[in-house]
């Protein structure tokens, strides 16, 4: 019987790990390797391997840097997997079994006749369009309306369920948004246009009209629905749509003309008395007094009006929420976000140097008004120097090799080890054990192969007397060289400067003056044969070799052989070798 790894929280909630073919399963983060890959940073490139034995599922832990539990329990041994078990991976947690999740809980398929319902998701290289042929024959449409996928139009069928989320596999409906889960979420719609949303355990939840369900909920048209940084609207194509009208804003009086014509008679005799009578009429003083104040107050009235018109307009500017956000963000160029403007949403991965550039840019982002709720994701490459390099101090073959970084996102793992062998251990323990292989720069020295390079420069430029020392990138020169190649043993000592792995030269050489006094050496030498022509010698037999006028002994150069002598030099130094004719 096959057994099962269901993701229930994580990364990758919703994955079921199948061990059906073979009897050896290796997860981790390197597809070359890896049986199942997961997307995880806190995931190794192989994180466990999972065997099949005559008692069952074995799984054994392969990450030094992050271990595998069962259970809450780190594995320190393989262990044999039991239904129920929880495992957790990284920071996904999955619980094994030997049921098919396939057979326990098959959710329903939407129909997949051809002319009736639409092909669901057609992968493409425009991230921007998503949409179904058939969403204009769907009653109910998804229309998205932020997110990576905005723009696009679903079609929801009646009697249909579709799972939406960002696994291409299983999913019926799907957004490119780092945000969503594999399958978050699952839509139904029942023959008389009823739909259901349901949560499938994600990591970032379902919102409906800004609050969080946690049980399947009705979906009503218009209601916004957020995952993640993505949001949508469910739309009712059928749905009534009332014109509202406004009223009149006002309402004429007509007067018939029969009453006009009675009032008429009766007004005229006072206004003929009125014209009659206005040039003889007297004013009272109070009344123009009560005028005037009355006209001054509407002349002040009227000016502070319009002193109030002459101020200036008010120029109200969009805020451009993403343009914000990045510019918090433009000290740390390794931080990649996702945004998503209807709920504040932001969610971020990357690399920054150190706890204090993460709490610098944790504090930007927080006195951004319009975020809400920040997902971090970022690694802090301080934290990961310490527990690699804590790690390889354990190793006494690799104390002097540590990891640094020159900027985010990059490791530099520089330092000695002896010999090549060592050298060769240590990249299969960070290749096994590192999760951060593709930033790593290995620019490890090994000594041996160094002291090689160091002694044939100094073999090339006959320094045969000069001697040295090699300690963690660190040459110690000491010896004796004649003054009359001073010239050429310093331009040897830049050369040994640009030893890739030299860091410092230390020259303790003393220049001697070439001396005319030759030194006996007969008693390091054993001559065992000469042969002459006439009176000169020819050929003479040295320690079992055969040498002549002109040749080299361990460096020194034969100048002239006499009788019972041979005469050498080196450096401007001069030897004789004396011996007995036979």
């Amino acid at each position: 019987m096959a057994g099962f790894l269901v993701a229930e929280e994580g990364l990758n909630a919703g994955l079921v790990i199948r061990f059906e073919e073979g009897d050896e399963w290796i997860i981790g983060r390197d597809p070359d390797v890896s049986y199942q890959v997961l997307e995880d940073p806190m995931v190794s490139r192989k994180h466990v391997i999972c065997r099949l034995t005559p008692d069952g599922y074995l799984l054994e832990n392969l990450s030094a840097v992050n271990p595998a539990s069962v259970n809450g329990k780190n594995i320190e041994e393989p262990i044999l997997l039991a239904e129920g078990d929880a495992v957790q991976i990284g920071s996904d947690i999955f619980h094994f079994t030997l049921k098919d999740p396939a057979l326990a809980g098959e959710r329903e398929k939407p129909l997949r006749v051809e002319d009736e319902t639409p092909t669901i998701y057609e992968e493409s290289d425009d991230l921007n369009v998503f949409a179904f042929t058939g969403a204009g024959d769907a009653r109910f449409i998804i229309k998205v309306i932020s997110g990576p996928n905005s723009g696009a139009e679903f079609g929801i069928f009646e009697d249909s369920t579709f799972i939406i989320g960002k696994d291409p596999q299983s999913c019926d409906i799907l957004f490119q948004d780092l945000s969503v889960s594999a399958q978050h979420a699952k839509i139904s719609a029942d023959s008389s246009g009823v739909i259901t949303i349901e949560d499938l355990g994600s990591l970032n939840g379902v919102y409906v009209n800004g609050q969080k369900i946690s049980d399947p909920t009705v979906l009503n048209t218009q209601d916004l629905v957020a995952l993640g940084t993505t949001s949508f609207l469910v739309i009712d194509q059928q749905q009534t749509r009332e014109t509202i009208v406004a009223p009149l804003s006002g309402l004429e009086m007509i007067y018939s003309q029969g009453e006009m014509k009675k009032k008429e008679p009766a007004e005229a005799p006072a206004e003929e008395v009125a014209r009659k009578n206005w040039k003889k009429m007297v004013i009272p003083i109070r009344h123009l007094v009560l005028a005037g104040v009355f006209a001054l107050f509407l002349v002040i009235t009227l000016g502070g009006v319009f002193t109030l018109f002459k101020s200036e307009s008010i120029t109200v500017s969009a805020t451009d929420e993403r343009q914000e956000i990045s510019k918090a963000l433009k000290s740390f160029p390794e931080v990649e976000f996702s945004f998503n403007p209807s709920s504040g949403k932001i969610f971020m991965i990357g690399h920054v140097m150190t706890e204090v550039d993460h709490q610098e840019m944790s504090y930007l982002l927080k006195s951004l008004p319009f975020l809400h709720t920040i997902e971090d994701n970022v690694i802090i490459d301080e934290l990961v120097w310490e527990n690699t390099n804590a790690l390889l101090v354990k190793n006494a073959m690799w104390r002097g090799v540590n990891l640094t970084s020159i900027y985010p996102g990059h490791f530099v793992l520089r330092g000695y080890v002896q010999t090549i062998d060592t050298s060769t251990k240590l990249s299969e323990y960070m290749n096994l054990n590192f999760p951060y292989l593709d930033k790593l720069d290995n620019q490890v020295v090994v000594e041996n192969t160094l002291e090689a390079q160091i002694q044939s420069i100094l073999l090339e430029g006959n320094f045969v007397n000069v001697t040295f020392q090699l300690s963690n990138g660190e040459l110690v020169l000491a010896g004796r060289v004649p003054s009359n190649k001073k010239s050429d043993y310093n331009g040897t000592v830049v050369n040994l400067k640009k030893i890739k792995g030299v860091r410092l030269v230390k020259n303790f050489v003393v220049f001697s003056q070439p001396t005319s006094e030759i030194i006996d050496i007969s008693s390091k030498y054993n001559v065992s044969g000469s042969s002459k022509y006439g009176n000169v010698s020819q050929y003479v037999v040295i320690n079992g070799k055969i040498l002549s006028t002109g040749d080299n002994l361990d460096g020194m150069k034969i100048t002239k052989m006499q009788e019972n002598t041979i005469f050498l030099e080196k450096d401007g130094i001069k030897y004789k070798i004396n011996y007995n004719q036979p």
